[in-house]
């Protein structure tokens, strides 16, 4: 949420202060599977990791602020985008966004960020496909932990992940990068696995020996070569 035209629709009179929407209607959508790490909860308020996409006054925006946060909207209802429940949050003016933009570092939190957006292969919509790497250079601040390992790591997980929608075969940085993307799972053996070993060996050998005999490799790997001598 860099946007200062998304920026003025909220306003805080000071640190301490909750943040208030100042427009006609915001629109938060937030991953039901958040629930499943016990980082959503839904009573009097919303507790959630602040990391969701959003519309706000017809504007496409994100947050993505990894730490826990209470929210107050004025409706709570859940849907369904291309097979992904999120739990929608509807907010009008004068509702309280956040409670506090103070948060309490949680270390657990970057795993789960980790799990949703490269294990489970979710999209942040709010973020251009070469800004999603940059997730991760983002957590310490909040979370109070980061991975050792250089940004290079993630944009080339990133870039192996994301694939052309309607062909998941195809790398979306193998197309003219104008068309629809999505990511596909990490533990998604029948495409994300490269060479034949890994797909029969992977966790589900049947998807995995399927794609080895449909999609044969064109080149071996280097342990394959050594499994044959």
């Amino acid at each position: 949420m860099r946007d200062p035209k998304i920026l003025s629709k909220f306003s805080q009179k000071n640190s301490d202060s909750p943040v208030i929407f100042t427009g006609d209607e915001c629109i938060v959508y937030i991953l039901e599977k958040f629930e499943n790490y016990g980082c959503l909860s839904i009573g009097d308020t919303v507790n959630t990791i602040g990391v969701f996409d959003m519309v706000v006054d017809g504007a496409v925006s994100g947050m993505f602020l990894v730490g826990r946060i209470d929210m107050s909207p004025s409706d709570v209802d859940t849907e369904d985008v291309n097979g992904v429940k999120f739990v929608k949050l509807t907010f009008r003016k004068g509702d309280v966004f956040m409670k506090t933009t103070n948060t309490v570092k949680d270390d657990k939190l970057a795993f789960f960020v980790w799990l949703t957006y490269i294990k489970y292969g979710n999209v942040m919509r709010a973020m251009n496909y070469e800004d999603q790497p940059s997730i991760f250079d983002r957590i310490k601040a909040t979370c109070g932990l980061s991975f050792p390992v250089d940004h290079s790591v993630y944009e080339m997980i990133f870039a192996h992940l994301s694939r052309k929608t309607d062909d998941i075969t195809i790398p979306f940085r193998n197309t003219d990068m104008k068309c629809d993307w999505r990511r596909i799972n990490l533990s998604d053996v029948a495409h994300a696995s490269r060479s034949t070993s890994a797909r029969v060996i992977g966790a589900y050998f049947k998807e995995g020996l399927n794609s080895a005999l449909t999609r044969p490799n064109e080149s071996n790997s280097t342990i394959e070569d050594m499994l044959r001598q």
